[in-house]
Order: C-alpha cells, then sequence, then structure tokens
C-alpha cells in the first residue's frame, strides 16, 4: 500500500499544514489544511480549515426577564404543548395547551386565548380573556377576566371584574374582593 491507501478498517488520516510548523515556531498551531483518506478506491481530499476567529465585542449576557416588560409570547395555532409555564409578560394561545399557565411572582401577566387556542389546565394571571376553550380555573384574583362570545369556559372563574359577552359559560363564578374591603 502506498502512503495514500489503507485498509477498510484504517483510521482517517491527517496531515497538518502551518506556517508555525514551516516557520520551525515552537507552538502548535492549528492546521490550515488536513488530507483526509476516505476510502481506497478515492485520492486523499484536502480539506482548508478556518482561522479561529474571535468576537470584535464582548458577548452581552441576555437580559433578565424582568427587565422586559413588553416581551410577549404566543403559542401559534396548530402547535401543541404539553406542561406548565410560568409567566412573565403577555402571553397568546392560539394553539392548544395541556397544563397550567402561571404568572411568575412579582408580576402582572395577561393571558388572551384566541378563537384558536384551547386550555385544558388552570390560567393564573392578573388579566384574562377568553375567545377559545378554556377547562381548568381561570385566577385573576383581583384583576379582570373577559369572556367573549366565541369562548367556552369549563370549571371556576375567579375574579376582581369580569365581562361576559354571550360566552358559553359552565364554571363557578366566585368574585375576589378589592385589597382591604371585606364587605364586598
Amino acid at each position: 500500500m502506498n502512503e495514500h491507501e489503507q485498509g477498510p478498517d484504517a483510521d482517517v488520516g491527517t496531515s497538518a499544514d502551518s506556517a508555525e510548523e514551516s516557520a520551525g515556531g515552537g507552538q502548535q498551531a492549528l492546521p490550515q489544511s488536513i488530507e483526509v483518506a476516505v476510502g481506497s478506491a478515492m485520492p486523499p481530499v484536502r480539506v482548508h480549515g478556518l482561522p479561529t476567529l474571535h468576537a470584535a465585542v464582548p458577548v452581552a449576557d441576555a437580559p433578565d426577564a424582568t427587565e422586559l416588560p413588553h416581551a410577549r409570547s404566543l403559542l401559534a395555532e396548530g402547535m401543541h404543548f404539553v406542561g406548565n409555564a410560568l409567566l412573565r409578560g403577555p402571553f397568546s394561545v392560539s394553539g392548544q395547551i395541556d397544563g397550567n399557565l402561571t404568572q411568575a411572582q412579582g408580576v402582572q401577566a395577561s393571558v388572551v386565548v384566541t378563537e384558536t387556542g384551547r386550555v385544558r389546565g388552570d390560567i393564573t394571571a392578573h388579566k384574562i380573556s377568553v375567545m377559545g376553550h378554556t377547562d381548568g380555573i381561570l385566577d385573576s384574583g383581583h384583576g379582570e377576566v373577559t369572556l367573549h362570545d366565541t369562548a367556552t369556559v369549563h370549571g371556576l372563574v375567579r375574579y376582581g371584574r369580569i365581562q361576559v359577552n354571550g360566552a358559553d359559560l359552565n364554571a363557578t363564578l366566585e368574585r375576589v374582593s378589592p385589597v382591604g374591603n371585606t364587605n364586598a
């Protein structure tokens, strides 16, 4: 066998060409090209490498989610999510969720379930608007729940304020008294 022929179980052969090696520098430099044997019927292929590049500017850390007051999330129509989600801002459901949506502590999140949206699980948010289907607890605490004429709601609805615009409602309604008001 010559230097470019290898048996079927041979390792891929490489040879490195670099400026430092040819100049006799003591450091081992990254190869500028490598020679790869691709089989006994094919001649070796020379593959040129890319030099290592460094960022021109430092890469910044991702901002904390609490610093993104206008960040919006969307589960698009045709998507199906199984699991629980912690909300840090507005969330729109046009697909299907089997799980709970809960606003993060110290955040006043809003959830919109669009006409194509379906949620099987609990929704806890300061503002909840339903145009699609929900089955579970809708809990806005002292916040607001709006049920539109295309909505189908099953379960329990806890609210500070509620607006029902002809929704198909098969749920228990529980009004949450305003903070500090025990006579409501």
